[in-house]
């Protein structure tokens, strides 16, 4: 009975030359029509040496070579295996020297590096940023900081004794898109640094017309160390005849020069007038630092010294003696010194 059974299917297929595998209608230029919606084909998948120990391989047959990260289709074309379409194995990108730089003060604006590579070279998206708090420099208690998601942090009292890292997740336009994040090293701990600003040195007259004239701010700290927001900070000039204010200039406009432990910013305005008296006024963000004349005093009637009598400096420059190159000089403990030949405008006072 069996071998009646397959006698009719031998004759069945031989009668129509043609198989088909889901399907009850295979095309008639097929031998074998596969029809799915839910499948594919799959041929043997083997390495090298499972291949190669295939005996008398016909021409025309197929595998699918998986030989560690290489895979490709291949046929044997009576001599040598050949790859009919190998597949390209794209990497994600990856982020390397991941770190950041900036003062840890609040206040500073701290900005993340990073180098971008991709095996394939595909090329740098808009990648992911987060900045992070934690305990201690190993990442103790480490939290992403809300809302820091840019290439630059500005720091502020909630990172006061915390460590801060960078984080970057890199991120191609092609290929394979999204890397892995790396964060830097934490840094830290972020302290508070009481920023002391004073007016250092000025010079308004010499003999004959008038050159070189300026005024000098020092802030204590070096260049990391500097308020993040220097237009806050401005200086005023005062004609003591009316008590009204004449000229300014924010110290972000200014020329910064700095040593180790200070920084310096020079203004050199159109004209400074000579006294009898007149004024000069340092105004930080919370309002009027300093106000100081010279030769005599006042009470200024507007600007951001309004109501308040200035303190005499206590020197004098004139038209006889004082020379083009010379300054009234602050020293360490404020007192206020002339030097009729010489001035340190940018630098440390010399006196």
């Amino acid at each position: 009975m069996k071998l009646i059974y397959l006698i009719c299917i031998f004759l069945t297929l031989s009668g129509y030359a043609q198989v088909g595998i889901g399907t009850t209608n295979p095309d008639a230029s097929s031998i074998l029509d596969i029809s799915s919606t839910t499948g594919g084909l799959l041929l043997p998948r083997m390495n090298t040496v499972q291949r190669d120990a295939i005996n008398a391989p016909a021409v025309g047959l197929l595998i699918y070579l998986i030989e560690g990260n290489v895979q490709c289709l291949q046929v044997f074309n009576g001599t040598n295996w050949e790859n009919i379409y190998c597949p390209s194995t794209n990497t994600v990108p990856t982020a390397n020297n991941v770190t950041f730089s900036g003062g840890l003060n609040v206040g500073q604006v701290v900005t993340g590096t990073y180098t971008y590579q991709d095996a394939q070279l595909d090329l740098e998206a808009t990648s992911d940023f987060q900045w992070y708090r934690a305990d201690s420099n190993t990442g103790t208690n480490s939290i992403a900081i809300s809302g820091a998601n840019a290439l630059t942090y500005t720091l502020t009292s909630n990172d006061v004794g915390k460590y801060i890292a960078f984080g970057v997740t890199p991120k191609a336009q092609t290929g394979a898109l999204t890397g892995v994040e790396v964060t830097s090293p934490y840094q830290g701990a972020v302290t508070t640094v009481s920023v002391a600003a004073r007016i250092n040195e000025f010079h308004y007259d010499n003999i004959g017309t008038d050159v070189n004239e300026f005024v000098e701010i020092r802030i204590t700290g070096a260049m990391g160390s500097q308020p993040a927001n220097l237009s806050q900070y401005s200086i005023v000039l005062y004609n003591g005849s009316n008590q009204s204010t004449y000229d300014s200039a924010t110290l972000n406009t200014l020329v910064q020069t700095c040593d180790s432990t200070d920084c310096y910013y020079v203004w050199q305005p159109i004209s400074i007038q000579n006294g009898a008296p007149d004024g000069i006024a340092l105004i930080g963000p919370s309002g009027l630092i300093e106000f100081i004349s010279y030769e005599g005093v006042f009470t200024a009637l507007n600007g951001g010294a309004a109501g308040t009598s200035s303190t005499d400096v206590g020197v004098l420059e004139d038209s006889i003696n004082t020379t083009a190159n010379g300054s009234i000089q602050r020293t360490s403990s404020g007192t206020w010194l002339l030097n009729q030949t010489s001035n340190s405008k940018g630098l440390v006072n010399g006196i």
